[in-house]
C-alpha cells in the first residue's frame, strides 16, 4: 500500500486544540537543537528543565501559538498531569511526544506551523516554545522516561465524552481547500461523525480485542487523535483512494470489502457514510499529492 506523508494535526497547545509529518508551511524549519549534546541524564534534570522551560509556557496569562492557527483550541491542561514525569507519559500515550524520534513530536508539528500574527504572537514566542518543547521531549528521549504509568492520562471522564453525532444532519460547509484546518474539520464530518458504527470494538475505551484507532474524550481532541490513528496505521491508500483500508475493511465483502471480524458496517457503497470516509479519503490523496 503506498502511503504518503500524512499531514500533521493541531490540537496541542491549544493548536493543542489522539500526524507525523508537518504540513508545509512558508515558515523556516527549525535546525537541529544543540540542546542534546549537555544533557547529564542526572536525577531531577527532566523536572528542572520542565520548570524552567515549559511550565512558564503554560501561564494563563500568556498568549500560546496554537490560539493562532486555529479556529477553536484545547488547552494544554488536558494533558498535564500532577508531575512532569506523568505529563510526558500523558503526551507519548496520546501520541503527541515522539521518544523515538523527537523531531517528528507532533506536539513540535503543531508549534512549528503557527504564524506570526499578532503583537502578542510573534516569532519570538512561537520559537521560544518549540525550543522549549523540543528540549524537553529530547531529554526524556536520551536520558529515558522516568518512570511507566497505568493510564497516564488518568481515567476517562464521561462527561467530558464527545456525544455520537447526527452526520446526516452537519452543517458544516467544506471550503474544498487543502489546508490543515479544513482537512481536520472535514475529518470531523466525515468519518468521526460515523464512529458509532465502530462502536464499541475500536474505541480506546473499550476492553474488546480488536484495533483501537477510535479515541474517545473531548471532540476536537478525539477526532483529531482519531484521524492521526487512521495516518499513522496506513489505513489511507494515497496511490488508490478507494483500496484504502478504511474504506474495504466496514465495507461488505460482496461489494468489494475485505473481511472483517465486526460484519458489516457499510451495506453498499451507495450508503452516505461510505460516501462520506471516501470524500475524505480522496481529499488526503488529492492533497498529499501537492506537497
Amino acid at each position: 500500500m503506498s502511503r504518503a506523508r500524512p499531514v500533521a494535526l493541531s490540537w496541542l497547545l491549544a493548536c493543542a486544540c489522539s500526524s507525523p509529518t508537518a504540513v508545509t508551511t512558508a515558515r523556516p524549519v527549525h535546525q537541529a537543537s544543540d540542546d542534546a549534546a549537555v544533557f547529564t541524564c542526572e536525577e531531577g534534570e527532566g523536572a528542572a528543565l520542565f520548570e524552567q522551560r515549559i511550565a512558564p509556557l503554560l501561564a494563563t496569562d500568556r498568549p500560546r501559538s496554537c490560539n493562532s492557527c486555529h479556529l477553536s483550541g484545547v488547552d494544554l491542561s488536558l494533558f498535564v498531569r500532577d508531575t512532569p514525569c506523568e505529563t510526558m507519559a500523558c503526551l507519548v500515550d496520546r501520541g503527541l511526544v515522539d521518544l523515538n524520534d523527537p523531531e517528528q513530536s507532533t506536539v513540535l508539528q503543531w508549534i512549528a506551523r503557527a504564524d506570526p500574527e499578532s503583537a502578542l504572537i510573534t516569532q519570538a514566542v512561537i520559537d521560544e516554545e518549540y525550543e522549549g518543547f523540543r528540549a524537553w521531549i529530547e531529554q526524556a528521549a536520551r536520558c529515558g522516561a522516568c518512570g511507566e504509568f497505568t493510564a497516564p492520562c488518568g481515567p476517562p471522564s464521561d462527561e467530558d465524552d464527545c456525544e455520537f453525532d447526527t452526520p446526516e444532519a452537519s452543517k458544516w460547509i467544506d471550503p474544498g481547500d487543502c489546508s490543515p484546518r479544513t482537512r481536520e474539520a472535514l475529518f470531523r464530518s466525515n468519518v468521526y461523525a460515523w464512529r458509532d458504527r465502530c462502536y464499541p470494538c475500536h474505541f480506546d475505551s473499550s476492553e474488546l480485542i480488536a484495533p483501537k484507532w477510535i479515541a474517545t474524550g473531548p471532540c476536537e481532541v478525539a477526532s483529531l487523535t482519531t484521524m492521526h490513528n487512521v495516518l499513522e496505521r496506513g489505513l489511507v491508500d494515497y496511490a488508490q483512494p478507494d483500496q484504502s483500508l478504511l474504506l474495504r475493511k466496514p465495507l461488505a465483502e460482496d461489494q468489494g470489502g475485505v473481511e472483517h471480524g465486526g460484519h458489516d458496517k457499510f451495506e453498499s457503497k451507495d450508503e452516505l457514510a461510505y460516501r462520506d470516509f471516501k470524500a475524505w479519503i480522496d481529499r488526503e490523496a488529492q492533497c498529499a499529492s501537492q506537497e
